[in-house]
């Protein structure tokens, strides 16, 4: 290991203990690597500009502008009247709500920070209001946002795909039914708590023309999902042109169906999409910069030739990658995770034979958890911020941690049995 290398790890060490932002963090340390050894410094401008050069990520600013719009459009009224129709007079019916909202707004968004603020600033008070806890109500909210990255669309996924050149559209559809499983076991979670907690399910009967009326409002959202899954299953269109279809669709349910976004709405969310893009690609550029390095150091194979040499069982393998993922999660973000970790854990898992599109949604799966768990825990502060002063970080994060439990349990599952997300891909031939 060179003084230069070890150098750079020191500073990225040292600057992410700090706080620093990870792009900056990233940046730095490279910046020195390249002043301290013999490489050229034009390589730092060719690497950054080559890492955000790809047509798989042009699919993330799409994601997120179709997103943007989404929110701008207000859906989350009409996906909150579903599902507390579908679920509203179950044990627990509020919390309930909160957890299938969440999976049908995820479906939409795909962003578990949207999900927070625009779900939550909703069913936060309206959950406080009848009779739930306000730090409880917090930690459905954030424990629940995170199905948003898992199912389709994702931009961490489209990320993991960029890095390990695997299927994006494997990836997404993969992804899918740990989302589900996921969102299944949180409402368990939920009865239990609700059942020894006296949580009522929610009050009134509907009237068939409320059911209708309800339906009928929330089925042009919850067709987004039914046309990206089912252009991309069908071959029509590749992930990333998946993306451009999504912001046209939800321009057309803005500007003509909803007719609730304008021009001046449009502005607004165009620069969001821009700072928001601005502020992945710039990571996405210092991290692939960093990634360069590591592999100038030869540190993937290296640690794959110490798997192989060491013959470690494969489930071994995903048990200590896992352990070390979700310690890490608690830490970082999971987008700088993913484009960090991803070129160096990923060449491990092939190597004892473990399925890239498998490995992919796992380590997604695995960091979306560190969104709730402190000291990072973005959705943990966004909840946070949602409600009143008195709610603190540590009461939201003590009822958040049967949800967390459960979640690492789904985790195990989905990496015992990779057929759980094999079996979507394989059915759509995307494998």
């Amino acid at each position: 290991m060179t003084f230069a290398f070890s150098l750079m790890l020191v500073i990225f060490g040292f600057l992410a203990i700090l706080g620093v932002p990870l792009s900056f963090t990233t940046g730095i340390a490279s910046l020195v690597y390249f002043l301290v050894s013999e490489q050229s410094m034009r390589t730092i401008i060719h690497q950054f500009f080559t890492s955000i050069d790809s047509f798989v990520l042009l699919a993330v600013p799409l994601f997120v502008m179709a997103g943007h719009v989404m929110a701008a459009c207000r859906i989350t009224d009409n996906i909150v009247s579903l599902a507390n129709l579908m679920v509203g007079r179950m044990r627990g019916g509020l919390a309930q709500v909160n957890v299938v909202a969440s999976m049908l707004f995820g479906g939409c968004s795909g962003s578990a920070l949207a999900d927070v603020a625009g779900l939550g600033s909703v069913l936060i008070p309206a959950m406080k209001k009848n009779g739930y806890s306000e730090s409880f109500s917090a930690a459905v909210t954030v424990a629940s946002s995170v199905q948003g990255p898992i199912i389709p669309p994702s931009i961490p996924m489209v990320i993991f795909a960029s890095v390990a050149q695997v299927s994006t559209g494997a990836l997404l559809v993969g992804g899918a039914l740990p989302g589900v499983l996921l969102g299944l076991a949180q409402m368990l979670v939920v009865w239990i708590i609700a059942s020894r907690r006296g949580y009522r399910s929610s009050h009134g009967k509907y009237m068939l023309a409320e059911v209708i009326k309800i339906c009928k409002s929330s089925v042009p959202a919850l067709l987004m999902p039914v046309i990206l899954m089912g252009g991309i299953l069908s071959g029509v269109f590749t992930p990333t042109e998946a993306a451009s279809v999504a912001v046209g669709y939800a321009l057309l349910l803005g500007f003509f169906l909803y007719r609730n976004v304008g021009f001046k709405d449009l502005l607004v969310v165009g620069a969001k999409v821009a700072r928001d893009s601005a502020a992945i690609f710039f990571l996405i550029g210092t991290a692939g910069i960093f990634g360069w390095i590591l592999a100038v150091a030869h540190l993937p194979q290296i640690a794959a030739e110490w798997i192989r040499m060491n013959a470690v069982d494969p489930l071994m393998v995903l048990l200590v990658i896992n352990i070390f993922l979700l310690m890490w999660g608690m830490f970082m973000d999971a987008a700088p995770a993913i484009l960090i970790l991803g070129p160096i854990l990923t060449p491990i898992a092939t190597a004892v034979g473990i399925n890239p599109i498998h490995f992919g949604v796992v380590m997604v799966f695995n960091l979306m958890i560190g969104l709730m768990t402190p000291p990072y825990g973005l959705c943990l502060f966004a909840g946070a911020a949602i409600t009143s002063n008195e709610t603190r970080i540590g009461a939201i994060s003590r009822e958040i941690m049967p949800f967390l439990f459960i979640s690492i349990g789904v985790l195990a599952l989905i990496s015992l049995f990779p057929d759980l997300v094999l079996f979507l891909p394989r059915l759509a031939g995307l494998m």
